[in-house]
């Protein structure tokens, strides 16, 4: 005997429908956090289909930010970029960068890397 179950999206929705309209059950929905990004908007706020995403995703966040520090961080970031790519990271993005100068900051403490010492990557960090 086999067991086929086939996925019927209306046979869910009809489902969807009679649990909502009678109120007895609490229904939660869970969106990702990539969700945002699919929001597009143009300069007035307003939503648009091909506009820029209304929160940007993580490849867009980290190029906002490296492109509003200083030219000597901007420099020191795309140097630790570099260096998270040699260790397989393909895309290094705002998370492992702050991952690697917290850890530059907890670990080398009053001495000094590449220009910076413990209290300056925690500067950095911020």
């Amino acid at each position: 005997m086999t067991d086929n179950t086939i996925h019927n999206p209306d046979r869910y929705m009809v489902d969807l429908r009679q649990i909502l309209s009678q109120g007895k059950k609490r229904v939660g929905l869970l969106i990702g956090a990539g969700a945002p990004a699919a929001i597009k908007i143009d300069t007035d706020g307003h939503v648009i289909p091909n506009g820029t995403p209304l929160i940007p995703d993580v490849a867009r966040l980290t190029d906002e930010v490296v492109k509003n520090l200083g030219a000597p961080d901007q420099a020191l970031i795309e140097q630790i970029k570099t260096n998270l790519k040699t260790e397989l990271v393909k895309h290094p993005n705002i998370e492992a960068i702050l991952t690697r100068v917290r850890r530059l900051a907890e670990a080398i403490g009053s001495e000094t890397f590449q220009g910076l010492d413990g209290p300056a990557y925690s500067k950095l960090a911020e």
